[in-house]
């Protein structure tokens, strides 16, 4: 009696697997077999966590005197984002700790901008989300955006342009190789890098995290395929989680960030962030390993979770080279 109520729970498992895995075939079929960021549900952090000050916080060793702007819709309008409960803790914390907050209830963005601090977008208003961030720069004194639902998306490329550091904490939650500015960059390296050049990717400086989702160059890898990517000890870095924090470990030991000396480039590619770049000169045993595997490119980069364009700078070796023998003249 027991095996045979034990078979009959066994099938019904077995029989729900595969109405599972029939459901997802036809819901790719669907989609036409393509990765959709759509697919995904909102974030858990346009809610609760949303209303944690710290985010806040780890901007300025001093909030008081500082301000934010906070874009929220207002009252009964329909929209996708933030709760205003959520949002009406987070500004009682921050006024508290002498803050000044502002909150935009749904109006023109760019007159109460003026001279602030941060401007935080928790909807899906798409006012906000057409927003000009060149004259938005323009108007703010600070230079920094958080976006609390992952609702301004296409629009890092212009926050880079404008100077505006855009932080964006819902694309966390997407599969990482379907973050839109990963697949910006990649563009940008594939109109730069003829197919079969090589890159060596090189960290511009300190490794403060070994968070998995850091390892961006696991999708580069594969979304460059044609082009030959390098990194130091990939065996370690690209492989079990373990392993990869013993190389996050071990690069943190070596400090090849700590032996050469940062560079600010004048104009950046696609950043007009300049003081963001991870470029730096180059150590006497990365140029041998760039000779060694004949590569023609630098990818610099800073080891973050988010995929943030402004981390990431493109240089020719020959260029890294030059800032190298510049330094030691």
């Amino acid at each position: 009696m027991v095996m045979s109520w034990l078979g009959r729970l066994h099938g019904a498992f077995l029989l729900w697997g595969l109405l599972f895995l029939g459901a997802s075939i036809l819901g790719a079929a669907g989609a036409g077999f393509a990765p959709d960021r759509d697919r995904y549900l909102d974030p858990e952090f346009q809610h609760g966590n949303a209303g944690r000050p710290r985010y806040v916080f780890n901007l300025f060793q001093d909030p008081r005197g500082r301000s934010i702007l906070i874009l929220d819709a207002e009252e009964g309008a329909d929209f996708r984002g933030v709760e205003h409960a959520v949002l009406a803790r987070l500004e009682k914390v921050l006024s508290e700790r002498g803050m000044t907050v502002i909150r935009s209830a749904g109006r023109d963005a760019l007159p109460l901008a003026k001279d602030v601090d941060l401007v935080l977008l928790s909807c899906d208003l798409q006012k906000y989300l057409d927003l000009d961030l060149t004259a938005l720069a323009d108007a703010m004194r600070g230079r920094y955006l958080y976006d609390y639902g992952g609702f301004w998306g296409e629009q890092q490329t212009a926050a880079d342009q404008a100077g505006l550091a855009m932080i964006n904490f819902a694309r966390r939650y997407w599969p990482h190789w379907l973050d839109p500015d990963l697949e910006i960059y990649v563009e940008h390296i594939k109109e730069q890098v003829p197919e079969g050049d090589g890159i060596l990717m090189l960290p511009g400086r300190s490794m403060n995290n070994s968070l998995t989702r850091s390892r961006w160059f696991l999708p580069l890898n594969q979304k460059l395929a044609g082009h030959r990517l390098y990194l130091w000890n990939p065996q370690l870095g690209t492989s079990f989680v373990t392993e990869y924090f013993e190389w996050v470990q071990a690069y943190k030991e070596k400090a090849p960030w700590d032996q050469t000396r940062q560079v600010t480039v004048p104009q950046r590619s696609l950043s007009a962030l300049t003081d963001f770049a991870p470029t730096r000169t180059l150590t006497a045993e990365e140029i041998a390993a760039a000779e060694t595997h004949h590569v023609q490119w630098i990818l610099f980069w800073s080891h973050q979770p988010d995929f943030r364009i402004a981390d990431w700078e493109l240089v020719p070796l020959e260029t890294a080279i030059a800032w190298t023998e510049e330094a030691g003249s």
